[in-house]
C-alpha cells in the first residue's frame, strides 16, 4: 500500500529533484504540496511546485505557506540554487493555479479526511509545520509521522554549527521536535555521503527524457556551485528524504534525542543529537547516520527515467 504524503517544501534544485521522485513512485501517494519561504521566497517556491509538478504531468494541490519565519529574519540560498531557485532552467508555467487555502489549513483538513494515515515530509525550513500544529493541535494524533531533511550531528552547512533548513527557523524546528509525532531526520551526517558525482551526471544527462533533461540542466547549475565551493560531488539532501521513503532499507537510522538551539550566539539553529544518550533526555526522533549512496542513486535514475516508459 502506498504511503500517503504531503510534501512541505521550498523549491530548491535538490527539491525538484525530490518532488520527481515522488510524482514517479508508485509506493507514494502525493495529496498535495505545500510551499515555505526558504531557498528563495514564497512566492517563487510555491511557482516552483506548481510548475514541477506540471513538469511530472501530475495535478497536485499546492497551497502556499510562510514566507518568514516565526523569529528570526529571512534566511536565503539563491547563491546556489539561483534567484529563481531552480537554476534558471526554464519550465515554462504551472497547468494549474495554487489551492485557495494556505498551506496550515490545507495539512489541517487533510490529517482530518485521511484519519491516521497522513504523513509529512518536510524538506525545507519547518515555519508550516510549527504553525500548522501549533494551531490546529487537535491533529496531531492523527499525523503518522514527519520526516525532515535538516539538521546534523556534527558540523553545519549555513553556518559552522547549523544546517540551512534549521537555521532557517530554529523556533520552528524545535516546536516541531516536541510536537509529540514520531520523527525521522536526514541531517547532513548522511546527505553530504548521498552525493552525483560529475561523470554520474553526464551519464544521467545522455539518458534525457522528458523530466531528466531539466533536471539535469539544474544540477549542472547546482554543481557548479559546488565546485565553487571546493566540491567535486552534489549532494542529493531532499532526495534522500524520499528514496528512504521508498526502501527504507537505504538509511540506517539511531534513536536519539535531539534539541534545536534557539539562543547562541554562535550555534543559533544547531541540532544537539544525542548519539550517546548522555544527556538523560528522552527520545523524540530516529536520526539518519549511514546510507547505501549506489541505492540511492539507482532509485533516483531508476525514478526519473520512469517518466518516459
Amino acid at each position: 500500500m502506498a504511503r500517503t504524503i504531503i510534501i512541505d517544501c521550498d523549491p530548491g534544485i535538490d527539491d525538484a529533484v525530490a518532488l520527481s521522485m515522488a510524482l514517479g513512485a508508485k509506493e507514494l501517494d502525493v495529496v498535495g504540496i505545500t510551499t515555505v519561504g526558504g531557498n528563495v521566497g514564497v512566492d517563487r517556491t510555491t511557482r516552483n511546485a506548481l510548475r514541477l509538478t506540471a513538469l511530472a504531468g501530475r495535478r497536485i494541490p499546492v497551497a502556499r505557506g510562510a514566507d518568514q519565519a516565526l523569529v528570526v529574519p529571512p534566511h536565503r540560498a539563491e547563491s546556489i540554487h539561483g534567484s529563481d531557485g531552480l537554476g534558471g532552467v526554464n519550465l515554462g508555467e504551472g497547468t494549474y493555479g495554487e489551492e485557495p487555502q494556505r498551506a496550515y489549513e490545507f495539512i489541517r483538513d487533510a490529517a482530518k479526511r485521511l484519519n491516521g494515515t497522513l504523513e509529512l515530509v518536510a524538506i525545507g525550513p519547518l515555519t508550516n509545520l510549527a504553525i500548522t500544529l501549533r494551531a490546529y493541535s487537535e491533529i496531531i494524533p492523527l499525523i503518522r509521522g514527519i520526516h525532515i531533511m535538516g539538521g546534523s550531528a556534527g558540523l553545519g552547512n549555513a553556518s559552522p554549527a547549523a544546517e540551512f533548513n534549521i537555521l532557517a527557523d530554529p523556533h520552528a524546528a524545535q516546536m516541531v521536535f516536541h510536537a509529540g509525532i514520531p520523527i525521522t531526520m536526514c541531517g547532513l551526517d548522511v546527505t553530504n555521503r548521498a552525493t552525483l558525482s560529475a561523470s554520474e551526471l553526464e551519464a544521467l544527462k545522455k539518458v534525457g527524457g522528458r523530466v531528466i533533461s531539466p533536471i539535469t540542466a539544474m544540477l549542472d547549475h547546482y554543481l557548479s556551485m559546488y565546485r565553487s565551493l571546493g566540491h567535486q560531488e552534489l549532494a542529493l539532501h531532499d532526495p534522500l528524504v524520499i528514496a528512504r521513503l521508498i526502501d527504507p532499507s537505504l538509511v540506517r537510522l539511531e534513536l536519539c534525542n535531539v534539541e534545536v538551539e534557539t539562543q547562541g550566539e554562535f550555534t543559533m539553529g544547531k541540532t544537539v543529537v544525542d548519539l550517546h544518550h548522555i544527556s538523560g533526555r528522552p527520545i523524540n526522533a530516529e536520526v539518519g547516520v549511514d546510507l547505501d549512496r549506489e541505492g540511492v542513486i539507482q532509485l533516483m535514475e531508476t525514478l526519473l527515467r520512469s517518466y518516459d516508459r
